[in-house]
C-alpha cells in the first residue's frame, strides 16, 4: 500500500569538484565552469549536488573529454538510475558527442553535467569571451561571468534556477561596487 509521500529524491554521491576539475585539467578539457559551482566561485553560498561544465566543441576537444570520463568511470545519468547511471555502449570517445546538447552523468567523484550548449547560450566560444580565471587547488579554471549564469538560469526557467537570480544579481552588485571582476 502506497504511503500517499513523494518519493525520496535520488541521494547523489558525495561531490567532489576540486577533484574532478583537477581530472579535466589532467586531460587538458577545454571547458567554463557554469550553474551552481560557478556561483559558487563568485560567493554564493547556495549548494548544489552536480557540477556543471560547459565544453568545447572541437573533435579534440571531445576526444580529451571522453577519456577524462573513462578515468572518472562515467556513466550516463538518466532520471531514476541516479544511483548506477548506464554505461555508454562501447565506452566513451568523442562521438558520443555528437547530438548532445548536454549529458548529465555519475562519476566516482559525483555528478558532472557536461553541456555542450547550456540554455541561453551558443555554447563554449560565447562564455569564454566574458569567462573569469578563478584558483582552484593548484591550477586556474575558466568560469562563467555572473551575467551568463544569470543569463542560462533564466533561459532554464526552472523554478531553483529562478530562485537563485535575484541573489546572484545582489552578488554581482556587490562586487561591481567593490571593483571586483574576479572571483
Amino acid at each position: 500500500m502506497a504511503s500517499g509521500r513523494p518519493s525520496e529524491p535520488p541521494t547523489a554521491p558525495r561531490l567532489r569538484p576540486q577533484a574532478i576539475l583537477e581530472l579535466l585539467a589532467k586531460h587538458d578539457v577545454d571547458y567554463v565552469v557554469i550553474g551552481g559551482i560557478g556561483a559558487n566561485i563568485w560567493g554564493s553560498p547556495r549548494g548544489t549536488l552536480d557540477l556543471d561544465v560547459c565544453a568545447a566543441t572541437t573533435r579534440a576537444n571531445k576526444k580529451r573529454l571522453a577519456a577524462a570520463l573513462t578515468e572518472l568511470d562515467a556513466r550516463f545519468r538518466p532520471p531514476g538510475l541516479e544511483q548506477d547511471g548506464i554505461a555508454p555502449p562501447g565506452g566513451w570517445d568523442e562521438r558520443t558527442f555528437d547530438s548532445l546538447i548536454s549529458l548529465a552523468t555519475t562519476t566516482t567523484l559525483g555528478w558532472l553535467d557536461i553541456w555542450f550548449v547550456p540554455d541561453g547560450t551558443t555554447g563554449y566560444d560565447d562564455l569564454i569571451k566574458t569567462a573569469a580565471d578563478a584558483r582552484i587547488g593548484n591550477h586556474y579554471v575558466k568560469v562563467a561571468a555572473i551575467a551568463d549564469i544569470i543569463r542560462s538560469k533564466q533561459a532554464a526557467g526552472r523554478n531553483k534556477d529562478l530562485a537563485a537570480i535575484d541573489h546572484l544579481r545582489e552578488l554581482d552588485a556587490r562586487r561591481a561596487e567593490r571593483g571586483q571582476s574576479a572571483p
